[in-house]
């Protein structure tokens, strides 16, 4: 029996719609188990859901981080500061060196580029996919927000694709919300955090949702 057939997703989201965030942390931990990871881009407030996911729990389920091999410094201080904190931060990267990546496919990160697609299927969901499947991962907590974005909007709190379950606990917080959490708790801000994956603007969604997951017949 697979997940699909185990779990009434319209259900849980009506439930977890009148929860409070830690209480859907709580729900997929003992919904998953070890099974649960998290995953974070080190972007403006990638120190949110690690430390609501700890206080929840008391502890916190390996993070895993895809380098793409194009973040700048501020992305990866972030990600010491998750490191320093004793998180436990699994990092996965491309087999496809920068170096290759540019003279194979000259100025790919013009979104209009014929291998911008392409290129982010290597250096971000190619990765992604493969630490699921080493890790053997059952469902992944996600730190996206609801306002962020159109097509975030339309998310749920618990979404399934490819044999893996997507779990937004904070999806339905708003810009305040996460200001003052990050005040509260003290934690750091990534004002400079830039995705190449996501366009200049940094408006395109990089489709790891719809692009990874555990799939059957790898």
């Amino acid at each position: 029996m697979n997940i699909e057939e185990k779990l009434d997703l319209e259900e849980i989201n009506r439930s977890l719609a009148k929860k409070e965030s830690k209480k859907r942390i709580i729900w997929a931990y003992e919904t998953f188990k070890e099974g649960l990871f998290l995953t974070t881009s080190g972007g403006k407030t990638s120190a949110v859901l690690p430390n609501l996911t700890r206080d929840a729990l008391g502890f916190c389920p390996p993070i895993i981080f895809v380098d793409t091999g194009y973040f700048n410094d501020c992305t990866h201080n972030m990600l010491k500061y998750l490191k320093n904190e004793g998180y436990d931060i699994r990092i996965y990267k491309s087999s496809i060196s920068k170096k290759e990546i540019e003279e194979k496919y000259p100025n790919w990160s013009d979104p209009d580029s014929n291998y911008f697609n392409k290129v982010v299927s290597i250096i971000k969901h190619g990765p992604l996919n493969r630490g699921f499947k080493e890790l053997k991962v059952k469902a992944w907590l996600g730190g996206i927000m609801s306002y962020e974005t159109e097509e975030r909007k339309n998310a749920n709190f618990v979404q399934y694709n490819k044999g893996i379950c997507q779990v937004l606990p904070i999806l339905d917080w708003d810009h305040c919300k996460i200001n003052e959490y990050l005040i509260l708790n003290k934690l750091p801000i990534n004002q400079n955090h830039f995705d190449i994956t996501k366009g200049p603007d940094q408006k395109r969604e990089c489709n790891i949702w719809k692009e990874c997951g555990i799939f059957r017949n790898v």
